[in-house]
């Protein structure tokens, strides 16, 4: 009988654009390269928040992963959503975790997995009900783990807590270690040797080795340190032929693998790599002033912060789940508050590794925003119209508040910007993205832009196949360690030649640009004033609630030159007055660029990708965003001419901008008004 191993593959990155540079680097070559070898199985976790992402930019690559699954190629495993490390959240916390991500995964696989990716691979026994409990049977622990309770032997194992009982599966890092050194530089003796010799044991039969590894390692990681992902692909194609010719190895899916005997409590454990990491200074992911990992969630300042900022949201939606569980609750409000799970999993990114998050980040630091789709779900459950100012989405900030029983519209001082716009009774939302993290601090969360900053432009890959041929002036010879050897052993390294063949990046094109933009919200005014600089469009204005459920803000460019922006719900929709005074002795002339991120019918899109976003004609030759998954669409109708119009597809939105220019003549005045109309529409 031959050897089982278990090769998966963890894919994950926050709901940010990095993930489509992870995307050209690595998850699209890497998945061609498995869908190249159809008889070999393979284990897949993509965690909730790269789906999100990924989704957004590329669907092609959820199709590869698709294709594997119906061919009974690949199988996913399930995890928490965010991939937060269980050991240190709160049991209710993982809970929520394990249900988004399976949601997800079921939106968009139409799965229902039963093998459980246990991030970063720490270790507690009680772990065991709310793993079992989440839907799953089978796990992968390191073996130093499993070496602590006595299990030395790379057999799999049950372990119980109560009525739960998970399969354990022997999690090897010097396999882990040697499949990634064979990928890098194509050097597969040493990967193959150590499999040989556990194939010759006498219990072989009963084995089952697991790589586990970040996808990332196959492709990303290279091209970050400046080689050229294509040959880390090519190396894994050859060792896959290779695996495919020797009978004695045998490539499973997790969900097929037996026990073959009981252990009735595993010790607490630590990640191998977090311990090395916090010892070695130039390692990644590298915290000053730590022992070991128990000692950096006992004592970093950063955990601590967060632990008491999420204990705050997780009290404040178990008070919301009780008072729904106790009165009417509508589907439109069991939508928001999905919604508020979700997005409180997704700013727990990573939460507990080294190296991550901490003040300012803005993958954690708008956990806040949950707050605001707990309160739309109560609202929901009780429409009573009315207007009012709360800060609804916990910046610190108060938003003014219109509501008419059915739409809800939030708006911030910081330029009269439209921050959010639902409908609370099909609980479906216009604008407003707050899955999206900008690359940017998080400052005043939603009252603010977020600050981006232009950076270099880089090389990406635009052909994903691995082949070496049309690289060869690229391939040169470096002394080992290379640079990769952050990641490698000297154990490993001493029995390799002094120079190793790699394979460099292209140049970078040269030049800058700007990341996508996400949380800017609609009706953001950019004003230039006499050919001038251009204005900001998240000045604080003041503002003040008058009759016929209006919201006036003041906008003073000058003393003499002052824009009235006056708001009201309509039917379907919002208009919004401009008045211009122009109290001066001369003419003025302001060049006025309003944009607007929008996204109809957001879920929707979130499962659809952004190709479902298309701007269309509407009444009057005015723009339309059409949600082309679900019919929903958005219109966006100004009283005067527009001089240009553009939009583009930003991070889980699109932006459309219209251009006006305004003459007026000295002590003159000029009134425009723009409406935006929703309909939910069917496809």
């Amino acid at each position: 009988m031959s050897l089982q191993l278990a090769f998966v593959f963890h894919f994950n990155q926050h709901t940010n654009e990095y993930a489509e540079v992870a995307n050209r680097t690595c998850y699209r070559g890497l998945l061609n390269v498995l869908r190249a070898h159809p008889k070999l199985k393979f284990n897949l976790h993509l965690s909730g928040t790269l789906l999100r992402t990924l989704n957004w930019f590329d669907s092609g690559t959820l199709d590869l992963v698709r294709a594997g699954l119906a061919d009974g190629q690949f199988e996913l495993l399930g995890s928490t959503y965010a991939q937060n490390i269980p050991y240190v959240s709160h049991d209710w916390d993982n809970a929520q975790q394990i249900a988004a991500h399976r949601h997800v995964l079921k939106e968009l696989f139409d799965v229902e997995p039963t093998v459980f990716w246990n991030a970063e691979r720490c270790w507690r026994q009680s772990l065991v009900p709310v793993i079992g409990q989440g839907g799953y049977r089978v796990t992968v622990v390191e073996d130093h783990i499993l070496a602590a309770a006595g299990h030395t032997e790379p057999t799999p194992i049950n372990t119980q807590v109560d009525d739960h009982t998970l399969t354990l599966v022997y999690d090897d890092p010097i396999l882990r270690e040697r499949l990634n050194y064979a990928a890098w530089f194509g050097r597969r003796t040493q990967f193959f040797n150590y499999l040989e010799g556990f194939a010759e044991k006498p219990n072989a039969k009963n084995y089952v080795l697991a790589y586990a590894e970040d996808a990332e390692a196959l492709g990303l990681w290279p091209y970050e340190a400046g080689y050229l992902p294509h040959a880390t692909w090519a190396h894994l194609d050859k060792l896959l032929t290779e695996l495919e010719e020797r009978t004695e190895l045998a490539l499973v899916h997790l969900s097929t693998v037996k026990a073959r005997r009981t252990l009735e409590n595993l010790p607490d454990g630590a990640a191998r790599w977090m311990d090395v990491a916090l010892m070695r200074p130039d390692a990644p992911y590298h915290e000053d002033g730590y022992a070991n990992w128990f000692d950096f969630i006992n004592r970093s300042p950063k955990v601590e912060y967060f632990r008491k900022l999420y204990s705050v949201v997780r009290s404040n939606l178990q008070q919301v789940a009780i008072a729904r569980s106790n009165g009417l609750a509508t589907a439109a409000g069991d939508e928001f508050y999905r919604q508020a799970l979700e997005i409180y999993a997704s700013h727990q990114y990573e939460f507990g590794c080294i190296g991550v998050g901490g003040r300012g980040y803005w993958g954690w630091e708008n956990v806040r925003a949950a707050f605001l789709y707990g309160r739309l779900a109560e609202l929901a459950d009780d429409p009573q119209p009315r207007r009012w100012i709360e800060d609804l989405n916990g910046d610190g900030s108060d938003e003014q508040v219109l509501f008419d029983g059915r739409q809800l519209a939030l708006f911030t001082a910081y330029g009269a910007r439209l921050l959010g716009w639902f409908d609370l009774t099909s609980g479906k939302q216009w604008v407003g993205n707050p899955l999206a993290v900008p690359p940017a601090p998080f400052n005043n969360g939603g009252s603010e832009h977020p600050r981006l900053t232009h950076a270099p432009n880089r090389w990406l890959p635009e052909t994903f196949e691995a082949d070496l041929k049309p690289w060869k002036d690229y391939k040169q010879k470096e002394a080992r360690p290379t640079r990769m050897g952050k990641f490698l052993s000297p154990e490993l390294l001493a029995r390799e030649p002094d120079e190793l063949t790699v394979y460099v990046c292209p140049p970078a094109p040269g030049g800058l640009r700007l990341p996508l933009s996400a949380q800017t919200g609609a009706l953001n005014d950019w004003l230039k004033v006499d050919g001038g600089d251009e204005q900001p469009a998240d000045r604080f204005l003041d503002y003040r609630f008058e009759a016929d459920g209006v919201i006036s803000y003041l906008n003073a460019l000058t003393p003499d030159l002052i824009i009235d922006k006056r708001v009201r719900l309509m039917p379907s929709g919002l208009q919004v007055q401009y008045t211009v005074h122009n109290h001066s002795q001369r003419p003025r002339h302001i060049r006025w660029r309003m944009t607007h991120e929008v996204c109809p019918d957001y879920a929707a899109a979130l499962n659809a990708g952004s190709e479902c976003l298309q701007v269309m004609r509407g009444e009057e030759e005015s723009p339309l965003v059409l949600n082309t998954h679900s019919g929903a669409r958005l219109q966006i109708k100004p009283s005067r001419a527009w001089s240009a119009e553009t939009h583009r597809i930003v991070l889980l939105g699109l932006e459309l901008t219209l251009s006006f220019e305004l003459d007026l003549p000295a002590g003159d005045a000029e009134t425009f008004t723009l409406e935006l109309t929703a309909v939910e529409g069917e496809v």
